[in-house]
């Protein structure tokens, strides 16, 4: 029976499908009107181009914005087990983590009850290291490593460890903040110059036919399909910006354990004691 983060993972999968195939269904007929309002092949092909990305280009720190709420569920998350631990209200680690997971914030409810949920079947490290997957982000792999190694070796310190943790993760979350306030003042000012150049050639083309008139030629055709690609990269690049920078992972699937994580394993297991 697929488990309830995959469940989760497929649905994201299909709305992201069926939202590009709304957008498709858009575009074409959009392309097609300018195309038959200028008659130009390039103008056309721009339109569906823009309504392809227009969402993206309306919203484009979305997914950045995500990345950042994630990060301050895990260091919530982490804070919770190591008040838990702490204060003695949990007597194990799975007890910690299944308490935890039972007020867990939104953006990883999914993926922390079904650690709760696979700590019995599979054992505390295949489910560790199945959470750290499903998180895909260095700093789950971080805090799932601590709990491995806890796991693994019973040392004390789990509380101050993890404690540690969320508030490396709180900081990461400040400086991506600031970056994503700063990220979003130059998008806006992009959009609007990309918007202002869009509305000037539309009344140039409806109002300005005889000025316009160059384009009507294949070395205007030429020229015009240029400029389009002009803006299909400066589209792609705003949107390259907006994407969240996220580092490499260092914890193997679950059915792999390899060098670096060994090292990391150790340097974990220092910290621990």
């Amino acid at each position: 029976m697929p488990q309830p983060a995959s469940k989760a993972r497929l649905k994201s999968d299909a709305e992201v499908t069926h939202r590009w195939r709304r957008e498709q269904l858009l575009a074409i007929p959009a392309g097609i009107l300018v195309m038959l309002a200028t008659g130009w092949v390039a103008a056309g092909l721009g339109a569906a181009a823009l309504v392809l990305v227009a969402p993206s280009l309306l919203r484009p720190s979305a997914a950045s914005q995500r990345h950042i709420d994630r990060l301050e569920a895990l260091a919530s998350w982490t804070r919770r087990m190591a008040d838990l631990l702490a204060s003695g209200a949990a007597q194990t680690l799975q007890d910690a983590i299944g308490r935890a997971a039972a007020t867990s914030p939104a953006p990883i409810e999914i993926q922390t009850k079904a650690l709760a949920t696979r700590m019995g079947p599979r054992g505390m490290e295949p489910a560790l290291r199945q959470f750290a997957k499903e998180i895909a982000d260095p700093v789950g792999d971080h805090v799932a490593m601590a709990l491995i190694v806890r796991d693994r070796h019973g040392a004390t310190g789990l509380a101050d460890v993890l404690t540690a943790l969320a508030t490396d993760v709180d900081e990461q979350v400040r400086m991506r903040r600031t970056i994503l306030s700063e990220q979003k003042k130059a998008v806006s000012n992009i959009r609007m110059i990309l918007g202002l150049t869009v509305v000037v050639w539309v009344g140039l083309s409806l109002f300005a036919r005889s000025y316009m008139a160059p384009y009507n030629t294949i070395g205007g055709q030429i020229a015009l399909s240029l400029i389009v690609a002009g803006f299909g990269a400066t589209i792609w690049w705003l949107q390259k910006l907006s994407r969240p920078v996220v580092g490499a992972r260092f914890l193997q699937n679950p059915d792999g354990f390899g060098k670096t994580e060994g090292a990391a394993v150790g340097n974990s297991r220092g910290r621990s004691r």
